[in-house]
């Protein structure tokens, strides 16, 4: 139902029930004894209300929709009214409040027609001429009848008028209203679109913060990488290569502690280098503890660790330290394990993704120094070391000597030579083959580098089947002594090897600074004749270079 119909509907019940009192109105003044005699009052009163029942009948059919049918019913309406309003005093005026209800609801229904205000008033002026008719001469009618007329005309005037102007303003209000509405709705539609791009810049502020992290990442791992390129081809000391790698890593990381553990497979010895907030005896702790832990199978595995909820109840090694998260990066190339990296830092969900690659990154390049460093000292031991027996060669034994010397006559400490020859080493060879020689050869080298272990000293290969031993800091009788057992060890030792036994005798000569020699010259050549004055002697001797040994001076 529309809302011309729905208020008509509402008016028109308002009206019935404003008949039926006046019905009501009516008898009660009959009852008291106001009236004699209803008239016809109220058959014109039944005719109304029926007139506006039948208008809900059509107002429910819709049919009431055609102007003209609408303006039907109320000019019916009216023309009621009016009769009551000329011929019963006693209701004129509540019929004449009723008619001014009538007409104000038709211009509430539709005040832009014009026909509207002609008929509000055109039933009061017919009845009004048809009581004029019946008694035209008579003054007092006739001044009445005008006057209800005019009044009638004058007041529906009044309530048009009002009543369009008030609609004017209501319309105006609606179409305010409604300009409000659609203002309201554009606001929130733009204040849904300031949200939605609010969303969006905060979800691209996000994205340029994630943008911004990993940039600096990438530029701390260029950088890192950078340095640390640079440096292997720089630095062939893999100790302070590593403790830069740590200082970098502590640098722009910003973390707690950074450790580098380099693993020596072959014994199980470690090697640490660590930057660490914390103090040195927290720091021993750590380095008992670590490679127990778990952390070792995981390294063995090749596995990466990052946990940004540590605690020592999840990792022993943490005690005594503030760790929040960690990452443990392996350091390894194909199947060969050096060690981790390990870096800790106080806060939670401090390392991220980027983090790891970084630090998978700098694996790389420590594993890469580690190998270089030790393909150096391959090398080295290539260059200074004798390929058969891995001891020095004389090579390194004229490189060093003279600077040992030096230092122990500068410091005025003694220094101690010896020059040995394996007895009778070709007839090993012949009788056994060069396979059993060499054998010889290895087996008096190993004996040697234990002995000369022991004493910071140092043993050479001087050339075929003679040895060079050095023994810093050691007076003269002492280093014979010490090379006497050394005799006897060999002395004692029988070899086999291929179904093949053998005992090895060696002839030695022993000369020392400051007993015997001066300089360098002097020690080699009184060791050298010492030797050979062994041999003289039968062999399987240790001799010492007296002092009338020294060479005389031109």
């Amino acid at each position: 139902m529309r809302r011309f119909e729905f208020s008509e509907k509402k008016y028109t019940n308002i009206n019935i029930s404003l008949f039926l009192l006046i019905i009501i109105y009516l008898e009660i003044n009959k009852i008291s004894g106001v009236l004699t005699d209803l008239g016809d009052a109220l058959i014109f009163l039944l005719a109304g209300i029926l007139i506006m029942i039948l208008k809900t009948y059509f107002i429910e059919k819709g049919y009431l929709e055609k102007k003209y049918l609408y303006l039907a019913f109320k000019i019916a309406e009216l023309l009621v009214i009016s009769y009551l309003i000329y011929y019963h005093e006693i209701i004129s005026l509540i019929a004449s409040v009723i008619y001014l209800l009538i007409v104000a609801e038709m211009i509430l229904q539709d005040f832009r027609h014009k026909s509207v205000f002609i008929s509000s008033f055109f039933p009061i002026i017919m009845v009004g001429l048809l009581k004029l008719k019946t008694e035209f001469f008579n003054y007092e009618i006739l001044i009445n009848v005008s006057c209800i007329i005019l009044i009638s005309i004058i007041f529906i005037y009044v309530i048009d008028s009002t009543l369009t102007n008030f609609k004017e303003d209501a319309e105006k209000d609606k179409q305010l209203l409604n300009e409000l509405q659609q203002k309201n709705k554009e606001l929130y539609k733009k204040n849904n679109e300031v949200e939605l791009l609010n969303k969006e810049l905060q979800e691209q502020k996000e994205e340029m913060k994630k943008t911004v992290e990993n940039f600096r990442n990438s530029v701390a791992e260029l950088f890192i990488l950078r340095e640390i390129s640079s440096y292997i081809g720089s630095i062939l000391d893999i100790e302070q290569l590593l403790e830069m790698v740590c200082d970098m890593i502590m640098g722009i990381m910003g973390v707690d502690t950074c450790s580098i553990i380099v693993y020596n497979e072959k014994d199980g010895s470690l090697d640490f280098h660590i930057k660490s907030i914390y103090s040195q005896d927290v720091i021993e702790k750590f380095k008992e503890q670590v490679w127990s832990s778990f952390i070792h199978s995981k390294i063995k595995n090749k596995e990466i660790i990052m946990d940004n909820n540590s605690s020592k109840e999840k990792y022993e090694f943490l005690k005594g330290r503030k760790v929040g998260s960690l990452v443990a990066v392996p350091l390894y190339k194909a199947n060969k394990t050096y060690g981790l990296i390990l870096a800790e830092h106080s806060l939670e969900n401090y390392f991220s993704v980027s983090s790891t690659d970084l630090f998978k990154a700098v694996s790389m390049q420590v594993t890469m120094a580690i190998e270089n460093a030790k393909l150096y000292e391959q090398m080295e031991d290539i260059a200074i070391k004798d390929g058969l027996t891995k001891i020095y060669n004389r090579l390194y034994l004229q490189n060093i000597l003279p600077q040992l010397v030096g230092e122990a006559i500068a410091n005025k400490k003694p220094i101690a030579v010896s020059i040995f020859d394996i007895d009778h080493f070709k007839q090993f060879n012949d009788t056994y083959g060069h396979l059993f020689g060499d054998e010889v050869l290895k087996t008096v080298a190993r004996f040697g580098q234990e002995m000369v272990d022991q004493y910071d000293g140092i043993i050479a290969r001087y050339g075929g089947e003679e040895f060079f031993i050095i023994l810093p800091d050691m007076p003269l009788r002492k280093a014979a002594k010490v090379i006497e057992e050394f005799r006897k060890k060999i002395e004692n030792y029988e070899l086999r090897y291929n179904g093949q036994n053998a005992k090895i005798t060696a002839s030695f000569g022993v000369s020392g600074y400051p007993e015997v020699a001066d300089n360098v010259e002097e020690l080699i050549k009184t060791a050298d004749d010492a030797m050979y004055l062994s041999k003289r002697q039968g062999r399987n001797l240790v001799s010492i270079a007296p002092p009338n040994l020294k060479i005389q001076e031109s």
